[in-house]
């Protein structure tokens, strides 16, 4: 079953672990690209947060601390926080999650996932039909949630569908 809140991890690798434990289509996670977060990629945070909600799940280093950190301030720390023990860590070069145990991860999120039966909320066949795809409905759907105009149709398609929102909720949007 798929986990309900959106994963918050530093980087491509962390996502790959987590599908790898969870399942491909079981999770959800937005990666910050290490301190390289952005306001943007904050607020997309903050706006799924109110939808389905997040999880911080940095790596146990200091750059991972100063990331939720930082994410943690943005939300005015309502959200939920996963932490990995680095001692569990055998990997001594890198300290992360991408390098801990399976069990450790599934021991780390155990208390704080909720599971959903529906997939999305959105399907690709609505997304094409109701034309959200199109670059006007892309720059209109962008500005309301204040994220960037140059979001491609795919990465709108997958945070449309983590906010959670249906056909009817985002003709509203574009109506506005």
């Amino acid at each position: 079953m798929k986990i309900i809140q959106v994963v918050v991890v530093e980087g491509i690798s962390d996502t790959i672990k987590l599908k790898k434990v969870f399942g491909n289509d079981n999770i959800d996670t937005i990666e910050t690209n290490g301190l390289a977060i952005t306001n943007q990629k904050l607020s997309v945070i903050s706006n799924i947060n109110k939808t389905r909600g997040i999880i911080i799940f940095t790596d146990p280093d200091g750059p991972g601390i100063k990331i939720r950190d930082i994410i943690n301030t943005y939300l005015n720390f309502n959200c939920f926080n996963a932490f990995i023990n680095k001692k569990l860590i055998k990997n001594q070069k890198k300290i992360g999650v991408a390098e801990a145990r399976d069990i450790d991860i599934r021991n780390a999120l155990s208390n704080l996932i909720k599971f959903e039966e529906n997939k999305n909320s959105l399907s690709w066949e609505d997304y094409i039909v109701n034309n959200f795809y199109i670059k006007k409905n892309r720059i209109k759907i962008s500005n309301y949630y204040n994220w960037s105009e140059d979001i491609n149709t795919k990465r709108l398609f997958k945070w449309l569908n983590y906010l959670n929102l249906n056909v009817i909720e985002i003709k509203k949007i574009l109506e506005e």
